[in-house]
């Protein structure tokens, strides 16, 4: 289970981060910064045992419980690969409106397939943390934003990768993230 972007989170973001959509020459694009969609590894084993991730397990407060695990082989192809530290960001209606995404956590051997209708967005070691993209994500403005760059039409659209690879963002140093980071712990542990 992960946290919530609560109202106080978001203000907190803004307030460290900036708003990503104030025009700025120092801006870069979010691919810059984290893995968008990585490629699974090919020298995994079939019988390996994997978290599988449906979109109905995935809260809009980035909440889930124990995924079920299934063998690598069976879920390898046609669905969407990720692992440890990742963050889901639901890309299509109204999941993505909704808030659908999560850090993921304790997946079986750190590693999960889920559904088709998410993006996975991977930090760069010493560049960008999980609470950090997973709360870009979150904020109501990217949000609407996304929104209106659907492509697709009635209840099937979808924000494409390409709006997630370019969307551009002010680049945060890693102890800024690692203290906001530890801002938001400190707020769910009160929280609790």
């Amino acid at each position: 289970m992960e946290y919530t972007l609560t109202y106080n989170h978001q203000s907190q973001f803004i307030e460290m981060f900036g708003n990503h959509f104030d025009e700025c020459s120092s801006k870069v694009p979010l691919s810059s910064l984290c893995i968008i969609n990585p490629s699974r590894p090919k020298d995994l084993d079939d019988s390996l045992s994997v978290s599988f991730i449906p979109m109905e397990r995935i809260s809009e407060e980035g909440e889930y419980s124990t995924f079920t695990t299934r063998p690598l082989s069976e879920v390898k192809k046609g669905f969407t690969y990720c692992a440890n530290e990742d963050v889901l960001f639901a890309k299509i209606t109204p999941c993505m409106e909704n808030g659908k995404g999560a850090i993921l956590k304790e997946l079986s051997n750190g590693i999960g397939f889920g559904s088709t209708e998410f993006h996975v967005l991977r930090p760069l070691p010493g560049v960008t943390t999980s609470t950090w993209l997973y709360s870009l994500t979150k904020l109501d403005i990217l949000r609407k934003d996304a929104s209106k760059n659907m492509t697709g039409t009635g209840g099937q659209k979808r924000v494409p990768a390409s709006y997630l690879e370019n969307f551009s963002v002010l680049p945060p140093t890693i102890e800024q993230q690692e203290e906001f980071a530890a801002i938001v712990r400190q707020a769910d542990k009160s929280k609790y």
